[in-house]
């Protein structure tokens, strides 16, 4: 299968890349959205307006889309934009690297980093990504849109909402919910479940007000 990358502002698309070429598929495009692209390779950069997906689409045959960002709501404007083009969701992209047992379920469009390591009888949701080094423990429940960053330690049987972000290092104790649209910061412990929409942070973590100007998890896919 081709894929297209669709968004190349955040550093993130680089790792994309790597991941495309340690595991031997072709990177067809990366669209770029009217944003300073930061990619590796600048020949594939196409703008949103020049693309054209049918005509990717007969000349490669299957074709699927990969979005690039760790915010949230900006992996979900992209997914929009893909959708609008006429492309469809990728498979999963899995780092060579990365450590996977055969009893998981990964959603289309989610992006594993290297070094990852998922537990067994694992469900990871679309459009999610598992960052560097991050750890995920048997039997959790990932849902759609989650951003979590490198070397988070999530336990077993930890169940995370759609939305969610999990910023750098964070780690989670066994059987913990993390509701919908929820922020842990980076460096945190979390030991009780967090309710939807809430920020926590710290070690142990504890309840904050989260600036989302401010804020490095909030960035738009700069960060």
């Amino acid at each position: 299968m081709g894929y297209v990358i669709v968004g190349c502002r955040s550093p993130l698309v680089v790792d994309y890349e790597e991941t495309l070429l340690r595991s031997n598929a072709a990177l067809l495009a990366s669209i770029s959205l009217g944003d300073t692209p930061r990619v590796l390779d600048h020949s594939k950069v196409v703008a949103i307006e020049a693309f054209n997906a049918e005509v990717l689409i007969s000349c490669h045959g299957a074709v699927g889309y990969i979005t690039c960002a760790f915010s949230a709501d900006r992996r979900l404007e992209l997914v929009q934009a893909a959708e609008n083009l006429g492309l469809n969701a990728s498979p999963a992209l899995v780092d060579p690297t990365a450590i996977l047992p055969r009893s998981i379920r990964i959603g289309q469009g989610t992006f594993i980093n290297a070094g990852a390591v998922i537990g067994g009888a694992t469900y990871i949701g679309a459009h999610t990504l598992v960052n560097r080094a991050a750890s995920v423990g048997h039997h959790c429940m990932i849902g759609d849109l989650v951003s979590i960053a490198p070397g988070v330690t999530l336990a077993s049987n930890v169940q995370v909402g759609d939305g969610v972000t999990i910023g750098a290092g964070a780690v989670v104790v066994p059987n913990i919910t993390i509701g919908e649209g929820a922020v842990i910061g980076a460096g945190s412990l979390i030991r009780k479940d967090i309710e939807p929409g809430s920020f926590w942070a710290g070690n142990p973590a504890v309840s904050r007000e989260l600036n989302r100007q401010r804020s490095a998890l909030n960035t738009s896919g700069e960060e």
